[in-house]
């Protein structure tokens, strides 16, 4: 059993706005300490970790370890609904998950649960070579560029700079940013790092960020690439499988 409350559902949302851009279905851990998710997109090309401490809650009772599988597309309508003065609270009733929206009037939904089955997936175990942070309004600004020419980028970090290319049919791109621009808001390299990325995966990853969420890319040759950002009080990681060619 559980209850617990935001005093904004908009924190909630933004959660669950970041995950269902690449999971269908999943399945919250919800224990002592809070609320995660790890889980595979149904192409089981990208995966995502999510977790939520306690103390973003504004009451957060638990007994015991409990899982509730949902549906994220249906959970993202309901939560679609929330607005921007409500509070939210999410309890378990009859098998159900139970939100209640509290306003100026107050509703309830009652979602069914799914039972998801199988193993949650480990997270992958990789030394990366290279680090970037930087904003997100930055890498979306780039993402769109690249997409005018292709589906696929090069990402690569030396020691003096972060390039994102693209070719395709259509021409070529080539965005380079100098570790000492004032957009970078950090910038690690203990070897090169390069590898091919599908667009249309990145846009995805990203949609969970506002322009001024700050990102890190994790990078190594010819490895999953690994993005992180806060949503609020949480953190949501995904890992991206590389397309390998020669690049």
């Amino acid at each position: 059993m559980f209850d617990i409350s935001f005093e904004n559902a908009k924190l909630f949302k933004d959660c669950v706005d970041a995950i269902v851009n690449l999971i269908n279905e999943g399945e919250f851990e919800i224990s002592s300490e809070g609320i995660t998710l790890r889980a595979m997109d149904p192409s089981q090309i990208a995966m995502v970790d999510f977790k939520m401490p306690k103390k973003a809650c504004s009451s957060y009772k638990v007994e015991g370890d409990v899982k509730i599988g949902v549906n994220f597309e249906d959970l993202s309508r309901v939560m679609g609904r929330a607005r921007p003065e409500e509070s939210l609270n999410l309890k378990l009733k009859d098998s159900r998950l139970e939100m209640t929206f509290k306003g100026k009037f107050t509703r309830r939904f009652n979602l069914p649960l799914l039972d998801i089955g199988g193993t949650v997936p480990k997270e992958p175990k990789i030394e990366f070579d290279a680090n970037i942070k930087l904003n997100a309004s930055v890498l979306k600004d780039s993402l769109k560029d690249a997409s005018l020419v292709s589906s696929h980028v090069v990402l690569s970090i030396d020691k003096n700079s972060f390039v994102i290319e693209a070719t395709g049919d259509r021409g070529d791109v080539l965005i380079e940013t100098k570790k000492e621009e004032t957009v970078v808001i950090a910038h690690e390299c203990t070897n090169n790092a390069k590898a091919m990325f599908p667009l249309e995966y990145l846009n995805d990853i990203l949609k969970g960020a506002d322009s001024s969420t700050v990102i890190t890319l994790y990078l190594k040759t010819d490895a999953p690439l690994k993005v992180e950002y806060p949503v609020g009080q949480a953190e949501i990681v995904y890992y991206l499988a590389p397309r390998i060619e020669n690049v």
